[in-house]
């Protein structure tokens, strides 16, 4: 793929998106973990308003996210740790 420098400032790239371009930028953005997940809604819009998290909430829920990509790489001994975690709280 040819290598392209296009010097534009990002606020006129942005006001020049449509509405689709926008959420196909942030569900970019959300796939290559530069923003949470739960900036979409259930419906797959993008949410009018954001909850007002900790920057260690988002980290701790974003490490969540992965880990349950990694279910089953998990040994017998951490899958009981968690499920002790979860019993614990939930």
């Amino acid at each position: 793929m040819p290598y392209v420098d296009i010097d534009i400032e990002i606020y006129e790239f942005i006001r020049s998106c449509s509405k689709s371009e926008i959420k196909e930028l942030i569900e970019e953005l959300i796939e290559n973990d530069h923003l949470p997940k739960d900036v979409i809604n259930t419906k797959g819009d993008v949410k009018k308003e954001m909850s007002r998290k900790t920057n260690s909430e988002l980290v701790f829920a974003q490490k969540l996210d992965k880990l349950k990509e990694k279910y089953f790489s998990l040994s017998q001994e951490e899958e009981l740790s968690l499920n002790n975690i979860f019993n614990k709280y939930i």
